[in-house]
């Protein structure tokens, strides 16, 4: 039972470094390539793409660190990690270039709006 669980380990080892080699940096590419805007029009058509090469670059290496720390081996335990912390690094980048160009709060009434009922709004109030 042991032989089994370790070759389907090295299977999904195997797999997880060809997508994060090979799958990721290829889906990367084709929404770069994509996203240009052809004859002056606005193209969002690599942002499938995009999504994808992010998601699995995130999710392949949290695979790869929780299979082979279970699995007990610490080189690919490494090499996955590295790219785990990596891809967390990129999202933080990601987050906080999203949170600074985020667009400002639509400002509130500037003087006092009276309301029916005898309500008003004042500002500072």
């Amino acid at each position: 039972m042991g032989e089994i669980r370790t070759a389907w380990a090295s299977v999904v080892l195997a797999l997880c470094a060809v997508g994060l080699l090979l799958v990721v940096p290829f889906l990367f590419l084709q929404g770069f390539a994509a996203s240009f805007s052809v004859f002056g029009t606005s193209s969002h058509a690599g942002d499938g793409y995009l999504t994808w090469a992010a998601w699995l670059g995130a999710g392949l290496p949290l695979v790869g660190v929780v299979v082979s720390a279970t699995t007990r081996r610490r080189g690919w335990t490494w090499f996955f990690g590295i790219c785990l912390v990596v891809a967390i690094a990129v999202a933080g980048l990601k987050w906080v270039d999203d949170v600074r160009h985020a667009p400002p709060p639509p400002p509130g009434p500037r003087h006092c709006v009276e309301r029916s009922g005898g309500g008003n709004e004042c500002p500072g109030d």
